[in-house]
């Protein structure tokens, strides 16, 4: 991996972790699309973690089709991440536990309002697992002009 794509990738991966929501695009069973906001957690491959209801159009759709979309941007800084990957349910899983209270620190961590999700039942809650398969970073921060630095494709490594 070149400098420049490595340089990328460390970049590409803080601003992963530093944020908190994103959104994702599912398709439904009937072939419509759905987008919405939810908070995450990540590891170090890239991989996002999301809590949702098991009732929910999210779910519903990425049951339909597991292939989704997920993009993270930051409102005060022009960078964006877009991966694009395979979703599943590992509610079921060993680390299912972990990365649910990985979750729920994050939504329980604004001390005005709270995410509704935070007070339904957990029975009714899944976590599910983003494995990419594609993740382009695009940092606009620096460039004075054009688009040559500003995509990069990021090698997914498992």
């Amino acid at each position: 991996m070149s400098e420049e794509l490595n340089n990328a990738r460390k970049d590409a991966l803080a601003f992963l972790n530093r944020q908190k929501t994103g959104v994702l695009a599912t398709v439904s069973s009937e072939g419509d699309v759905h987008a919405s906001t939810v908070f995450y957690t990540s590891d170090e491959n890239f991989n996002v973690y999301i809590l949702t209801l098991i009732d929910s159009r999210k779910y519903a759709g990425l049951s339909a089709h597991p292939q989704v979309a997920f993009t993270i941007s930051a409102a005060d800084m022009p960078q964006t991440l877009q991966i694009e990957g395979m979703a599943m349910d590992i509610s079921l899983d060993e680390d299912a536990s972990k990365k649910k209270d990985e979750i729920f620190k994050i939504l329980n961590s604004n001390n005005w309002f709270y995410a509704p999700i935070t007070k339904l039942d957990p029975a009714e809650s899944v976590i599910i697992w983003i494995k990419p398969t594609w993740i382009r970073w695009a940092d606009y921060a620096f460039e004075e002009s054009g688009t040559t630095h500003v995509f990069k494709e990021i090698p997914i490594t498992q």
